[in-house]
């Protein structure tokens, strides 16, 4: 055996440990060599024959297969056979065997339940033996066939029975023409500019306020004017109304009472304390926009509006068309240098833009834009008293002026040596920059050389002030204030071209959220049997999970029935705990929830089948932007939602409600261990946990902007952190299921962003950078979330693959059209991983990849990135197809206890099941590192002093655009490993 062949074999020895995990492998091996790899070869052949040689083979040929093809089929069959043996004695007596271990561990099953799962597993033998006979017939019919024709019907035959069947978790395919991280473009349409196209956009009705009119008649003068009193009361009325977007909570209520309930106090306020984002329609509602201190016009108006009502002072929406001087706007989106940068994160936000050009430059912009009217006491005093309301007075809170102070300058002061840096590359690294490839990064020069820099620019901040604020080194964005003062009876701009008022948001304003979950057949879904679909003002601030518990009792019976018996204390010894289920024997219930709450449930089949999801979000400018997935039944899947950032009171509520399970656990009372619920004990651990990735890269996105001449802002994103279950499919039927870790998957990460002179060059190389550094978050986030003093977590992703496989001396390749043949014929990352880089580089993309798959912590796959050349737009992506990463956890208690806890059903009875023991080993982890972590995900945002965190974020931002610069001497392909390793070591520069 060559070493590429002893490294192949050492790789399918890690995944085939046991028998079922030996047979899945070699059954899914086949699956992938009938269905998909014989399929290209022959299509390759066919392509590069000439009409005289596909002539003559078509008649005097032996067959589509060639003769090595055949011996490698004859070779993987006698393997498949010798595992089937193997495997298919053990699984023979297996519902024997598990009643004898329940009996033994004290745990005895009734005789319903012996009966039922006896029943159940003779269905799944039967199923097995049935299908692994017809596979084995129409293989031995392939392999042995006498004539081409013959052949060509075995081959047929074959492909379609197998491409039926299940052997491993589908593969999600990369969609590259729908990046899942990157910045929609900047076409937006016109503003309108009359009344019925307004209306229409909006999904008015022109007609409504005229129903009660009609309705009166127009023949008695009193009825008419009665009908007109009528409806100017319940035009006030609703104009005091709560709404999906106006919630007077308890938090909105205290502030308009610390306002004094007053109009002009409470307008100067959201003014002065409310940042404007440049997005469109209607986000996040007033609470949340009163978390982050931050929204676009229409939530920035939601604010206004719930302030005003809950002091009793009716107001509403005012939407049209404006136009606002080229360099007022230029200033309100975050100090863009030309209109034309302004007028791009304008329309990547949404908002219908136009600009008026003027002497070959645009001096004025034409936009739609949403303020309030509120009804106010306006005679004689403008609002300064509040007696009797009787005008209705425009207020514009979200329209403002910065004043931007420039902060230390690093990048002139503490300039990168990039040139140095890259000369080290050159030196000591194998670059082929023909064939696209480069070998043997020196990894640790590298870091050494980044380190010394993050040393230089710590000194260097230390130097000119030891107690510089994070806005203080990298520059201060402030709004003007604008003092309490008498209302006016206008609008701060030129001019008004049309409006229109309503109370409540019109639909076609709203940003959407919607999910579905369905049973799925060959990768198809069937009906679903669960939809959600709710305005993301509505889920704001609230967790989202998809769940699963057992489907009856006697399933809820089949998995305690696994539990250990308790040792001579009572107490249960963790490592005893089951690392695996046999799935086939267990039906699931799947149960959406959003805070906790089930809001719809439904069958979820046998545990460890898979389902088919879909989940995306609405904007008004790009509508439906959707992701699928194919979950397995049995995980825990916490979804979190980043709408415009992070907010600090929602991070503060997740530390308390870890603080309080980490009460009730400690407290051992039965009473307060009988609320305990799996999202409590599960859901918070990892709603937490994805909450902290969104949080920590708003974060580090606003420090490398401000450090790179770039304005960005959050776009509404989502993403997952789940359990990570493991199933072994024989002919689609889940053997057993198997925790393996978490899993974080991050399927839509938006921003705009533009570089504030529109140079299109820096735009590209800050989206590539910040690209790497969220993949490597996908790692580093759970691996500070999941370690602990005596266990470190360890967490793969696409950028730490790239890395790990750099550092094992593998070839690092770009693929581009011009190596694409060549590139797929050297590499070996399995079927699925080499057509998602084929049709991305086909449609055009770039694709980073390393030449065979890694082992990791015993985790077997690959990582590889498509991005987009002309964006920067791209997709990290790791085995399976997930646009994420990986976590592996060195607590083998806490994984089992993570995976038994997110679907049984606990309470005061969990420390005779569980164990106490294994419960506050968990909250180490929970109320600890997670809550600890959490906190550190906002300190920004508090005005702290720049720790050694915002350190390492701005030596990132500056760090990634110098590695930029090494592009040109290495074709690029060097780009994403290198980051990868940086990243994958950040952590430690702070100890």
């Amino acid at each position: 055996m060559n070493k590429d062949d002893q490294r192949e074999a050492a790789l399918e020895a890690a995944i085939e440990t046991t028998p079922e995990k030996k047979l899945s492998n070699r059954l899914a091996k086949l699956r992938d060599k009938i269905v998909l790899e014989l399929p290209q070869a022959i299509e390759q052949r066919e392509a590069d024959q000439n009409w005289f040689q596909s002539a003559f083979a078509s008649v005097f040929g032996d067959g589509p297969i060639t003769g090595e093809e055949l011996a490698e089929l004859q070779t993987l069959s006698n393997s498949i056979d010798t595992a089937y043996q193997e495997a298919i004695t053990e699984f023979e007596t297996e519902a024997t065997q598990f009643e004898q271990e329940a009996a033994a561990a004290g745990n005895a099953l009734s005789d319903d339940v012996k009966k039922l799962i006896k029943e159940r597993h003779t269905q799944a033998l039967d199923h097995i033996k049935t299908r692994y006979t017809q596979t084995k017939e129409q293989l031995t019919a392939l392999v042995s066939a006498q004539s081409a024709s013959a052949q060509e019907q075995a081959l047929e035959q074959l492909n379609e029975t197998l491409e039926q069947e299940q052997f491993k978790p589908t593969h999600t395919p990369a969609t590259p023409d729908d990046l899942p991280w990157g910045a929609p473009d900047e076409t937006v349409r016109e503003p309108v500019d009359n009344p019925q196209d307004l209306q229409a956009t909006l999904g008015l009705n022109p007609y409504a306020k005229y129903a009660q009119f009609a309705q009166a008649g127009d023949t008695d003068p009193g009825v008419i004017a009665q009908a007109m009193s009528n409806a100017a009361n319940a035009e006030l009325q609703a104009a005091l109304n709560e709404s999906i977007e106006v919630q007077l909570t308890p938090e909105i209520k205290a502030l308009a009472a610390q306002l004094h309930n007053n109009s002009i106090d409470i307008y100067t306020w959201v003014h002065n304390n409310i940042r404007f984002i440049p997005s469109y329609g209607s986000i996040q509602g007033a609470q949340h926009t009163l978390e982050t201190k931050q929204g676009n016009a229409i939530d920035t108006a939601s604010l206004l509006i719930a302030l005003l009502r809950a002091a009793n002072i009716p107001a509403r929406y005012a939407y049209g068309t404006v136009e606002i001087p080229a360099t007022k706007v230029m200033n309100w989106v975050g100090d863009a240098k030309t209109p034309e940068a302004a007028q791009a994160i304008l329309g990547m936000g949404g908002v219908p833009t136009i600009g008026r050009v003027e002497g070959g430059k645009i001096t004025t912009f034409k936009l739609e834009h949403v303020w309030v009217e509120a009804y106010v006491d306006y005679f004689p005093s403008r609002g300064m008293k509040e007696l009797a309301g009787d005008s209705w007075i425009p207020m514009d809170a979200s329209f403002k002026q910065y004043e931007f102070t420039e902060g230390m300058n690093l990048k002139d002061q503490v300039p990168f040596n990039a040139e140095a840096l890259a000369n080290t590359i050159q030196t000591k690294s194998i670059v082929n920059e023909t064939e696209g490839w480069v070998q043997n990064v020196p990894q640790a020069d590298i870091e050494a050389q980044l380190t010394q820099f993050q040393n230089q620019l710590k000194t260097y901040i230390e130097n000119q002030n030891p107690d510089s604020t994070v806005g203080e080194v990298l520059g201060l964005q402030e709004i003007k204030i604008l003092p309490p003062r008498p209302l006016a009876a206008g609008l701060p701009y030129n001019r008004i071209i049309t409006s229109q008022t309503f109370n409540e948001v019109p639909n076609n304003l709203r940003h959407k959220f919607k999910y579905s979950l369905a049973t799925e057949s060959m990768g198809y879904a069937d009906s679903p049997f669960i939809t959600i679909e709710e305005p993301t003002a509505k889920l704001a601030g609230k967790s989202i999970a998809l769940s699963f518990k057992p489907a009856t009792k006697a399933d809820e019976d089949i998995i305690a029935s696994r539990l250990p018996a308790p040792e001579a204390n009572g107490s249960i010894d963790p490592n005893k705990l089951p690392k695996t289920l046999p799935g086939y024997l267990i039906n699931l219930t799947a149960e959406f929830t959003i805070n906790g709450e089930t809001i719809k449930a439904g069958a979820a089949g046998k545990m460890g089948g898979e389902l088919y999801e879909e989940m995306g979000l609405w904007s008004p400018k790009e509508g439906w932007e959707t992701s699928i997935n194919h979950p397995t039944a049995g995980s825990y899947r916490a979804i979190g939602l980043d709408l415009q950032g992070a907010s600090p009171e929602q991070a503060a509520r997740l530390k308390q409600q870890l603080e309080a399970t980490k009460a009730k656990l400690e407290s051992a009372d039965d009473v307060q261990l009988a609320t305990l619920t799996k999202h409590s004990l599960v859901g918070d651990l990892l709603y937490g946990t994805v909450f902290n990735y969104f949080a920590l890269n708003d974060l580090q996105d606003q420090i490398a902007a401000q450090s790179s001449g770039i304005i960005s802002y959050r776009l509404p994103s989502y993403g997952t952190f789940s359990t990570n279950l493991q199933t072994q499919y024989w002919y689609g039927l889940p053997r057993n299921v198997t925790f393996a870790g978490l899993s974080m998957d991050i399927d839509h990460m938006k921003q705009h962003r533009v570089s504030k002179s529109n140079n299109k060059d820096e735009s590209f190389a800050f989206s590539q950078s910040i690209g790497a550094r969220m993949s490597a978050m996908e790692h580093l986030v759970p691996e500070q979330m999941f370690s602990t003093e005596t266990e470190k977590a360890q967490g793969i992703s696409a950028v730490k693959a790239l890395a790990i496989a750099s550092q094992q001396g593998q070839k690092i390749w770009t693929i581009t059209n011009d190596n694409l043949n060549l590139a797929l014929s050297r590499i070996n990352l399995g079927a699925d991983a080499e057509n998602d880089i084929r049709n991305a580089v086909n449609a055009g993309k770039i694709a980073t990849a390393h030449e065979t798959r890694i082992n990791f912590n015993g985790w077997v796959g690959e990582g590889y990135t498509l991005i987009d050349p002309n964006t920067g737009a791209g997709a990290y992506m790791i085995s399976g197809g997930g646009n994420g990463g990986l976590i592996f956890l060195g607590l083998l208690l806490v994984m089992s206890s993570i995976f038994l806890m997110s679907f049984l059903v606990v309470g005061a009875p969990i420390t005779a099941t569980i164990g106490l023991v294994v419960l506050q080993q968990i909250v180490a982890t929970m109320a600890v590192a997670g809550a600890m972590f959490i906190a550190a995900g906002i300190a920004a945002t508090m005005g702290e002093k720049f720790l050694c965190s915002k350190l390492v974020g701005a030596a990132m931002a500056l760090l990634t655009f110098g590695l930029n610069k090494l592009l040109p001497f290495t074709g690029g392909a060097i780009g994403v490993a290198l980051l990868g390793a940086f990243f994958s070591d950040v952590t430690g520069v702070c100890g």
